[in-house]
């Protein structure tokens, strides 16, 4: 099913200011904002997977290899976990682990108990660890880590988020390389490493898939897990699967509500292909449980950027989503689908040229619009800002 898309020029602008043209570290994978120094602006938090940096040397740019042994070398160039602090953007380090090798999974949460959020990561590509860093007083002194779990492989996607109402928040992880989707209960003793077994509940550990949201997505009073094309309902013997829908590739997840009727959809984006999939990404919202993918685009070039929100003000949510370039496209775009209501929206043009990977939308200088954060992925790298004019 296909929504009427008009596309015209924008009249929601945006300024692009680049914070960082060389960050330290090769293979940027997740971003999230958030304020650490207490000021009232959200800084940034970049994790890198690192792998393939670069030195100087006379002025010129070298590569460092990629595998072999003087790989494991190059890896002590890089710096996996950094942080922006917001204004001025000076780079800190959150994470001097060079073994660290994170994947997309992150997230921001009160851990320790302390009143302040801590950063959770996991490990990516053929890597089993997931920690937690515990902020400490002054965000710009070192950060602890502490190791949760060797149990899975690959963290695409973390979420802290209350996934059994018990008024608890868990740790919720998609695993891709196990092909499982876990939660952990917080231990009382979260500085216990790992964090028991018994804490853990896995809920299928027969389905690959990416992005996640925990969110009572049925209204029948109980939390489910989105993951991917797949809702999980807890039920009195453990959780029951269902379909969202079938025939799509590795997608990112939103959840909103989209045709303003007061109950939220579903908002799909196949973030992986063509590059990693099998078609051209689509961009779609779904009316769960009865509906069909409603297609916006079905020609997109790894659009693993997705956020909603009203950026337009008529109190419906507005859908964003940016392409990534791997090298492969020159003209990756960021986009925003005005939501006019009924199935109906218009396509602006946000930036053409500059890749983003996990883009998110944060007010960054307390205006009260919602601008836009983000980073590349590869083969080039930077982190950039676009501040709504």
């Amino acid at each position: 099913m296909q929504n009427r898309v008009e596309r015209q020029a924008t009249d929601v602008e945006f300024a692009h200011e680049r914070i960082d043209d060389h960050p330290p570290c090769s293979k940027l994978n997740s971003l999230q904002t958030t304020d650490l120094t207490g000021n009232g602006h959200p800084d940034i938090i970049v994790v890198g997977m690192g792998g393939n940096p670069s030195v100087t040397v006379g002025g010129r740019e070298f590569q460092l290899p990629m595998a072999g042994p003087a790989s494991r070398l190059s890896l002590r160039f890089e710096t996996n976990v950094f942080w922006y602090e917001n204004p001025g953007w000076e780079r800190h380090t959150l994470a001097p682990e060079s073994y660290l090798h994170p994947g997309v999974g992150s997230d921001l949460a009160d851990i320790s108990g302390s009143g302040t959020l801590d950063f959770v990561v996991g490990q990516g590509f053929g890597r089993p660890n997931l920690y937690w860093y515990e902020q400490p007083e002054d965000p710009r002194d070192p950060w602890i880590q502490h190791h949760i779990t060797d149990r899975f492989e690959k963290y695409h996607d973390l979420l802290v988020a209350d996934v059994d109402d018990d008024g608890e928040e868990e740790l919720v992880g998609l695993s891709q390389d196990a092909e499982s989707i876990f939660y952990y209960d917080i231990p009382a003793d979260p500085f216990q490493e790992p964090w028991p077994a018994s804490n853990c509940t896995v809920v299928d550990d027969d389905r690959r898939c990416e992005g996640v949201a925990v969110v009572d997505i049925d209204g029948d009073g109980r939390t489910e897990i989105v993951a991917g094309t797949n809702v999980y309902h807890r039920t009195e013997d453990g959780w029951r699967h269902d379909d969202v829908c079938t025939g799509w590739d590795d997608t990112r997840v939103a959840v909103t509500d989209v045709d303003g009727d007061g109950d939220p959809e579903i908002v799909l984006s196949e973030g992986d292909s063509p590059t990693f999939g099998t078609h051209p990404g689509r961009l779609a919202w779904v009316d769960y449980p009865d509906g069909m993918p409603r297609i916006i685009r079905d020609d997109l070039f790894n659009p693993h950027s997705l956020q909603t929100a009203d950026l337009t003000g008529n109190g419906l949510a507005d859908i964003y989503v940016g392409e990534m370039s791997l090298g492969k496209t020159e003209t990756p775009e960021q986009l925003l689908f005005e939501n006019h209501g009924d199935g109906q929206f218009t396509e602006h043009v946000v930036e053409r040229g500059v890749p983003i990977h996990e883009g998110k939308l944060a007010d960054m200088t307390g205006s009260g619009d919602l601008d836009i954060v983000g980073k590349s992925y590869g083969p080039d790298r930077h982190v950039d800002i676009w501040y709504r004019k």
